[in-house]
């Protein structure tokens, strides 16, 4: 069984935060309204198409599914393909990984058109041996469907893999799926942070403190 390494995208390797932060104050502000305090945490862990469903559903938006989705991707396309960057230390460690033998697995909700780009960019499309976002047949991240295909696809298992998560839906349903799972500091709030830390295995503020470890 080969030994894999899974990383999500937004907010774990990827400091784009920011780039939903303002899709999402936009769009809510455009209709008069604030971000529901639990909006993010909900959304973060969907796929694109079944975000836009919740948040059409859930807050009796006029548009149509597909409206909401090309409003969101129109503002968020720009940012990925040009200023998106990765995470302090992110590419020394993925080298770092592939030296040493490891299989590298993306596991996100994120589109393909948001994540290639950043990547190619920052030179380290490369590293991946295969890509799973939850268009593949994989339910959202609130279960493990996604980082158990990515896995397989790694030709490994949960027992073979680590699993890097930023969002504490996705890290408690990586753990209860017998990944060990380091969760990722992404300027959550700090009782948030808290709680995400005692759910994972591990926990970074950052990649630096991964390079060079046997």
């Amino acid at each position: 069984m080969k030994k894999a390494v899974i990383f999500d995208f937004d907010g774990t390797i990827a400091n784009s935060r920011y780039v939903w932060q303002k899709v999402d104050v936009d769009f809510f502000a455009k209709r008069g309204m604030e971000i529901p305090h639990d909006y993010v945490e909900a959304i973060s862990v969907m796929s694109f198409y079944n975000g836009a469903v919740y948040t059409k559903e859930k807050y009796n938006i006029k548009e149509s599914v597909e409206e909401i989705m090309n409003e969101w991707n129109s503002q968020a396309l720009h940012e990925y393909k040009e200023n998106v960057v990765l995470k302090p230390f992110v590419k020394e460690y993925l080298r770092e990984l592939k030296d040493k033998g490891y299989k590298i697995g993306l596991a996100t909700a994120a589109l393909h058109d948001y994540y290639v780009p950043v990547l190619e960019r920052e030179g380290v499309l490369d590293c991946f041996d295969v890509f799973t976002d939850t268009r593949d047949d994989a339910r959202d991240k609130s279960f493990p469907d996604i980082y158990l295909l990515c896995a397989e696809k790694l030709g490994s298992d949960n027992n073979n893999s680590l699993v890097f998560e930023d969002v504490l839906k996705g890290v408690k349903s990586s753990v209860s799926a017998g990944f060990n799972t380091t969760a990722v500091y992404d300027n959550q709030p700090e009782n948030q942070w808290e709680i995400i830390k005692n759910t994972a295995n591990n926990h970074i503020m950052d990649f630096s403190e991964l390079l060079h470890k046997k």
